[in-house]
């Protein structure tokens, strides 16, 4: 996790390249902090005849992550000889003078490694390493508590040096993102490494508080570098020397044979280095000498702190938030103020007492930021592609024009000249999606994906459609294209299921149910019929359960006189017929192939009672339809409704079959047929009776387990929107996969009033895709990995099985719970619903509310890696705390693709831990 504390400064000593000067201007800011005054002021210093290793000061740490080489010859060895009192640590130390990667190979070839904490040989883990440096800083923490300390962390080499396990140690210690000096190099060439370096810290997510060199005369390096970083960045360089062995103010005098004659030349030089070149005689000389860094790190360190006490406030004042009531949030502990992020873990301002606690605590990112993240926050690889593509294009525009990432990309999707064969596994769009339009973000996808699929039924199926010619002589503002005088105009609309939800842009919302989301908005009509849907719930007992609740009272009675399947039970509430078939578990609910061969009884009553449904919109209530609208599986926002597979299959065939209904303008002389309803015979390709859209905004690209839910339901769309995955949340984009047949539609005639015109000004842009490409990339290296192996042995022994990261142990025992109505988890996702004594749930349900405080902001355990659980948890502490958004009385858990398994085990216990105390209250 990444270290705040008030007492206690920090920082991490990068160098620009090896032989820099790091331990030396190390080991000086640990004399200087030591000796100048916490009250001094600029000019105010010790007499230079007065130099202690500990003075009037802070109490110093120095703590050396890795070190390879001779013990003699070792950095903490220097610190430890010329700043005495300073308390010193190396945590790993190997014996070959190499990088220490290849010291530990070296040395495991040897069998000779050694490791000053922890135990047995080798190379520790990532996550160990940046813990031990975790520990560390904490216990330097509890040990000035009360008094003013600093804690100097020293890397080993350059920026990007590796660390034991081959990592670059920029990126390896990147989860504690502690403040930075950087190091800059005096020697010919150094400017570019000087600025490589800061470069790659600031990629990187670091802050660098200052660049430190030693005077560069002959080259100007100082001189360059002062401007350059003032001007560009407003960070300072101070370019510092001590007195050599010539007189000059410069790098430390070359060492003397004599050990007791080098100590003395080298105390020297130190003391003249802190306290600076008493009258600068170029601008390669920084006035101020060592103090004035560390009164400029000093005030860094304050500013920082009182810049983030005020983020909350001045967010209320000034922001408007998004779903959200700001008369609930009632002071300034209620806004969550995010410092950074770091895999599955926001670092957030945590300002409850205890000073050896750090204001930066993390949080698990429990909504994986709105469905968005799923390679973990900034992972480098993104953040380098996003780089690359800003470098190259910035943004460019793409209306009849290309770029290399945005054709890559519609080629990944689509399946089309690539050199691996494609497949849905893969490939969403392959075998069925012929083009790709972009967007701006989900909404904006599903607006273009309903223009499209409303405009292609209009041109198949109205009686009044003019000619684009006509229509642009005569169409006046306000009326359709066609409109006939004395005739009502026709109103399209869309077939979907309840709970559904597609944005919040108007023509999305209208192609949803009434709900709260729109209940306070004047514009909007509701455009559609949205079916009952059949849900899938685990319950106690380990039980499968597929329900679907009925409210209106007349279908309910007609459903059970005409179509209940002899083995469906029914039970009725106040308000509800509820139907309901068990399953063994859910491998065979989600095997829809195999249901649909074996008869379930429910695929006869499904295509029964839907055609039967359509048949009263169609000729009874002679509406018209334009497009079928899915969340495919899970609908999102409605309360991660897990939907019946089978029924959405049996939904899109029978409304595929349904040409002879969809077709209709006027009401048939004589009723339609009921049974065996034919379909037109179309060109191989064309869409079959109604257009299909797969909104899989939040279902596509693994978020459930599969690239595109379409493998699930044995099915292909007409048109597919993706967006949040897409590009591994980074930044915002959404594409419109679409077949052939619809792109047909807009691509008849040379005239533009018949193409889609649409449009957004940042279509395409090059940073998205190339953000896009690596994220999937990245995904398809996951696939093949052991833990999403290890995860699919835990749910399925088919390749094909449904499965989560989720452990099935754990979703049984949440399901046991007594204040637990059914949980269930697929891929990224793990639902609990909860029992609502006061009501019938939904989003508006208070049911969650106590619990998703209690995650929050109980009481935590301290720790040193935001991605790992703290070792040997407290008794009564959360290992850590979790933001979680809930959806009425459901709470849920997001993970990302590679969340690490020990987050997700303890994620698991805290859920059980906190819902089962709930259930004893």
């Amino acid at each position: 996790m990444a270290h705040l504390y008030p007492h206690l400064r920090l920082h991490q000593v990068f160098g620009a390249n090896t032989d820099v000067g790091k331990t030396i201007f190390t080991t000086a800011l640990c004399l200087a902090s030591s000796a100048l005054p916490l009250s001094s002021s600029k000019g105010d210093a010790p007499p230079r005849d007065v130099f202690s290793a500990q003075g009037q000061g802070e109490q110093v740490h120095y703590l050396k992550p890795v070190s390879t080489g001779a013990l003699d010859d070792s950095d903490d060895a220097h610190v430890s000889r010329y700043a005495e009192r300073v308390k010193y640590r190396t945590l790993y130390r190997f014996s070959e003078p190499v990088s220490p990667h290849l010291a530990v190979e070296l040395e495991r070839r040897a069998k000779r490694a050694e490791k000053e904490v922890g135990e047995g040989a080798g190379a520790p883990s990532e996550e160990d390493f940046v813990r031990d440096v975790g520990d560390w800083i904490h216990a330097a923490a509890r040990a000035e508590e009360g008094k003013a300390g600093v804690a100097y962390v020293e890397t080993a080499g350059g920026v990007h040096s590796p660390g034991p396990s081959g990592l670059s140690q920029s990126h390896l210690l990147r989860p504690l993102r502690l403040p930075t000096i950087l190091i800059g190099s005096a020697e010919l060439g150094g400017i570019s490494t000087t600025r490589s370096a800061f470069e790659s810290l600031l990629v990187a997510g670091y802050d660098v508080d200052a660049v430190l060199l030693f005077p560069s005369p002959r080259y100007g390096n100082v001189e360059y570098l002062t401007k350059f970083f003032a001007e560009e960045h407003g960070i300072p360089v101070f370019g510092l020397g001590g007195v050599r062995e010539d007189g000059e103010y410069g790098p430390p005098p070359v060492k003397n044979a004599d050990s007791a004659a080098d100590k003395l030349a080298m105390t020297h030089f130190y003391r003249t280095l802190v306290h600076g070149h008493p009258s600068p005689p170029t601008p390669e000389h920084t006035p101020g000498g060592l103090y004035n860094v560390i009164r400029h790190l000093r005030s860094q360190h304050t500013s920082r702190i009182a810049s983030l006490s005020t983020y909350a406030q001045r967010t209320r004042d000034t922001c408007w938030w998004p779903f959200t009531q700001h008369q609930l949030t009632r002071t300034n502990h209620d806004v969550n103020v995010i410092d950074s992020a770091h895999g599955d873990f926001f670092s957030m301002l945590d300002q409850r007492p205890g000073e050896e606690k750090s204001l930066l605590q993390p949080v698990l990112d429990g909504s994986a930021s709105w469905w968005t993240q799923c390679l973990g926050h900034a992972p480098q690889r993104l953040v380098m592609a996003a780089a690359k593509a800003g470098g190259r294009y910035g943004h460019v525009l793409f209306p009849n024009g290309t770029h290399e990432p945005a054709l890559l990309l519609s080629e990944l999707l689509t399946g089309k000249n690539l050199k691996e064969k494609p497949s849905l596994e893969t490939n969403p769009g392959y075998g069925w999606a012929d083009r790709v339009f972009f967007s701006d973000d989900g909404s904006t996808g599903m607006e273009v994906a309903l223009k499209m699929a409303v405009q292609a039924s209009i041109q198949r199926y109205s009686t009044q459609v003019a000619s684009s010619e006509k229509a642009a002589q005569k169409a006046k503002p306000g009326q359709q294209a066609g409109y006939r005088a004395g005739k009502p105009k026709q109103e399209w609309e869309v077939l979907g299921l309840k709970g559904s939800y597609h944005g919040d842009t108007i023509g999305a919302m209208d192609a949803c149910e009434p709900s709260v989301y729109s209940e306070a908005v004047h514009w909007y009509r509701g455009r559609g019929f949205w079916f009952d849907a059949p849900t899938v719930e685990v319950r106690a007992g380990g039980k499968v359960a597929v329900s679907l609740a009925v409210e209106d009272k007349d279908l309910a009675d007609r459903m059970r006189q005409r179509h209940l399947p002899k083995h469906l039970s029914t039970s009725s509430s106040s308000d509800k017929l509820i139907f309901e078939n068990s399953y063994a578990n859910m491998q065979e609910v989600y095997d829809v192939d195999a249901r649909l061969r074996n008869n379930d009884p429910l695929v006869e009553f499904y295509r029964s009672s839907i055609r039967d449904q359509l048949e009263q919109l169609t000729v009874q209530q002679q509406r018209r339809f334009g497009a079928l609208v899915l969340e495919p599986l899970v609908m999102g926002a409605g309360g991660m409704i897990f939907v019946d597979p089978l029924f959405q299959r049996v939904l899109i065939d029978t409304c595929r079959q349904s040409e002879d209904l969809f077709s209709l303008s006027d009401a048939p002389l004589t009723p339609p047929p009921t049974a065996n309803p034919t379909t037109r015979n179309r060109a191989e390709g064309d869409w079959q009776g109604i257009p299909v859209i797969f909104d899989e905004v939040f279902a596509g690209l693994y978020r459930l387990g599969v690239c595109t839910p379409a493998t699930t339901l044995g099915v292909t769309p007409d048109i597919s929107v993706l967006a949040k995955i897409l590009t591994g949340g980074m930044v915002p984009m959404s594409v419109t996969l679409a077949s052939s047949s619809i792109f047909k539609v807009f691509n008849q005639s040379d005239s533009k009033v018949d193409a889609l015109l649409h449009g957004h000004s940042y279509t395409a842009h090059p940073i998205g895709c190339a953000v896009a490409l690596e994220t999937l990339k990245a995904i398809s290296e996951l696939k093949q990995g052991q833990d999403w192996q290890r995860c699919r042995s835990d749910w399925s022994s088919t390749l094909n099985g449904v499965w989560s990261f989720w452990s099935k142990s754990a979703v049984a025992k949440l399901a046991e719970l007594p204040n637990v109505d059914h949980a269930i988890a697929m891929g990224c996702v793990l639902k609990v619903a909860l029992k609502d004594g006061s009501g019938a749930g939904g989003y508006t349900s208070t049911a969650s509310v106590e619990l998703v405080k209690k995650l929050r902001f109980g009481e935590n355990a301290t720790q040193g890696h935001p991605s790992i659980p703290v070792k040997g948890q407290e008794e009564g502490k959360l290992p850590y705390n979790v933001h979680a958004r809930p959806l009425g009385n459901v709470i849920y858990l997001m993970s990302s693709l590679n969340s690490p398994e020990k987050v997700l085990r303890s994620a698991e216990e805290m859920l059980l831990k906190a819902i089962g105390e709930e259930a004893e209250l």
